[in-house]
């Protein structure tokens, strides 16, 4: 079976990057399942339900979300309606939304579910750790799937290695910046700190530089303006798991720019 990850797609460089590459992706690959952190797709901020039921017609199985999951008040009217939608499961009690989904695919049942880190975020959220063990208590499954959206590669780092041979595959998403550190750990779990972004390659984490340069250099709050310009990029993770052993075979770093 393989699985497609792909990092935070941003904009309209992002959903450029999907419409040129996913397909081609999925036909050269024999891509079974695909998993997309949508947050972002929005206009750099957020998500639409317009831009849901897109990703889906992309053929994405699941879309994740994560601090940018209500940025976009509209997408609250149709989170029961979005089965395939799921945002941070340690966002506290009475949250719009849900956290985890379970997937029956060729007799197998994936459970896609996302975490948020708490380092470096100024949010109110239950733990992680504690968040995760629920859902692998409480749901069972033939394969496991976190999205970690995190800004502290440390903390990411430990949650891969706290639930290692538990989880089968965890993937980062928020810093908008590939990491070159993508491994099968020890006890077997697929792992990458971040997968990167899916959008514009020469801004500033998608932003236009001058936006970014402003900030820093006044300490004014700026508006982010998704930079519709030059190089985009795809970025992501293609994961190769026998369906018998659930055992990693292959995996692959996806980084494409055109």
């Amino acid at each position: 079976m393989r699985i497609l990850l792909i990092g935070d797609i941003f904009g309209e460089y992002g959903r450029k990057a999907i419409e040129n590459n996913l397909p081609k992706l999925i036909q050269e690959h024999g891509i079974n399942f695909v998993v997309a952190n949508g947050e972002n797709i929005a206009h750099g901020k957020g998500i639409t339900f317009k831009y849901y039921q897109w990703l889906l017609e992309q053929h994405v199985n699941v879309v994740t979300l994560g601090n940018h999951s209500f940025s976009n008040r509209t997408i609250v009217e149709h989170m029961d309606e979005a089965k395939n939608l799921i945002r941070p499961l340690n966002y506290g009690l009475g949250t719009p939304g849900k956290g985890y989904v379970t997937i029956n695919y060729n007799g197998k049942k994936i459970t896609v579910f996302q975490v948020m880190g708490r380092t470096f975020d100024n949010n109110s959220l239950d733990c992680p750790f504690r968040a995760a063990e629920k859902v692998l208590n409480e749901v069972k499954s033939d394969l496991y799937i976190c999205d970690f959206h995190g800004e502290a590669t440390s903390e990411k780092i430990a949650f891969g290695l706290y639930f290692d041979g538990k989880i089968d595959i965890i993937v980062g998403t928020h810093t908008h910046v590939q990491t070159n550190d993508a491994r099968v750990l020890r006890n077997g779990t697929m792992y990458m700190t971040d997968l990167g972004m899916t959008g514009p390659l020469e801004g500033v984490i998608g932003v236009e530089p001058e936006d970014i340069f402003h900030r820093l250099l006044t300490g004014m709050p700026v508006k982010h303006t998704p930079m519709t310009k030059g190089k985009i990029q795809f970025c992501g993770l293609l994961v190769e798991i026998n369906e018998t052993t659930h055992k990693v075979t292959k995996y692959d770093i996806i980084n494409i720019v055109e």
